[in-house]
């Protein structure tokens, strides 16, 4: 057969590398806008439902906190498994009234005096603004500084009273006193039902992934084997995360509410509580907490904006060095350990991201567990796969 007869390739070697290269660039661009259009689709159903997710959420938050006591008392004491639930429930009230009883009405003024002095905060930073520039400077952004003061205002005025005025008409009273009763009822059932949620999941013995594990037959076995690990491994990063930094949270509250005390900061039990409760996500309490604590010592009744003494914001920076020492080298390490292994660049960035992709708080707070779980599966991916 001579050369001419041979079959010449449609593309040179140097064609068939670019063209390979578009065909890989074009399905990682399909692969992306997938991936995208997911998260934005799961956004847009969790952002719909979030009424019947939060109940969900919720419950299986205190149920993955509880079991182990539950568990605990089953154990030791030789109850059935509902029993030990009841009588958990009882406990976590009982402690929950005592508790409410012991520093709740003054977390309750506390919340109210805070509400009522930060109205008082921009006419504060007015006049010493006055004071320290000359009046031509101040003309400049005079406006834009009284747009701010009727934003602050109308802001705090939402989260307040939201008493309809008379002079609006009766019929828009009615209208948003039937929207109020509404969202007032439909705020109650939800919280009515995360106990009955929470019963059923503490007091369920079934293997659920197990039963689950066998409606995925139609797979093959290493594909249903790595399903399987995929959720376990999830569920686990769930668990210790949650668990993990509830407790961080409680402690560094704890901390914050006694050292803001001990700094004559006002209102300091329900600023301290607040931030404690704010680490659930990584840093946010941290964050906000240097940021209001300043904020309040500056402005506060006698603060530093009056005496010009800073007795009180050293306080809080102490305060805040001697709890992040012991969160950072004490705390996490025994509770958390490295179960995570992110690095904390990455659970910054994941946190306002899936905040951003999911619709805010619940996309905060489950944004590394999210992120840790796509690190999961791409490690066995990679193992098995690539």
């Amino acid at each position: 057969m001579n050369e001419s007869s041979k079959s010449t390739p449609w593309l040179s070697p140097g064609q068939s590398k670019l063209f390979a290269l578009t065909i890989c660039s074009a399905s990682l661009f399909v692969l992306v806008w997938l991936l995208g259009w997911l998260v934005h689709s799961l956004g847009v159903f969790i952002e719909h439902f979030s009424a019947v997710l939060w109940p969900l959420a919720v419950a299986s938050i205190l149920a993955i906190l509880l079991r182990p006591f539950a568990r605990l008392i089953e154990e030791r004491v030789g109850l059935s498994r509902n029993s030990s639930v009841f009588i958990l429930f009882a406990m976590a009230v009982s402690v929950g009234a005592f508790v409410s009883w012991g520093i709740g009405g003054e977390v309750i003024r506390q919340s109210r005096d805070l509400a009522g002095s930060s109205l008082e905060w921009p006419e504060r930073i007015e006049a010493r603004i006055k004071q320290t520039v000359s009046p031509q400077t101040w003309s400049v952004f005079a406006q834009e500084f009284n747009q701010f003061k009727h934003n602050w205002k109308e802001t705090l005025g939402k989260w307040g009273s939201n008493t309809p005025e008379l002079t609006k008409g009766s019929a828009r009273v009615l209208q948003n006193t039937w929207t109020g009763l509404g969202v007032f009822f439909s705020s109650l059932a939800s919280l009515a039902v995360v106990p009955i949620y929470l019963f059923y999941f503490m007091s369920s013995r079934s293997d659920h992934l197990a039963s689950f594990a066998r409606q995925l037959k139609f797979l093959g076995s290493d594909t249903r084997e790595d399903v399987i690990y995929l959720i376990r491994q999830f569920k686990d990063i769930l668990e210790t995360f949650f668990r993990g930094q509830l407790l961080i949270g409680f402690f560094m509250g704890i901390g914050y509410a006694v050292g803001f005390s001990l700094s004559d900061l006002k209102f300091g039990i329900t600023l301290g509580l607040v931030f404690g409760i704010l680490n659930v996500v990584p840093y946010l309490g941290s964050v906000l907490g240097i940021i209001g604590a300043f904020l309040v010592a500056y402005l506060q009744p006698g603060g530093i904006l009056e005496t010009g003494t800073w007795g009180i914001l050293t306080g809080c920076a102490i305060t805040f060095t001697i709890v992040q020492i012991f969160e950072s080298y004490w705390l996490s390490p025994r509770v958390m350990g490295e179960r995570t292994g992110l690095h904390p660049v990455i659970i910054i960035a994941s946190v306002f991201f899936w905040g951003t992709a999911l619709g805010g708080v619940l996309g905060m707070i489950m944004g590394i567990p999210l992120t840790a779980f796509l690190i999961v599966l791409w490690r066995l991916v990679r193992q098995k796969y690539i």
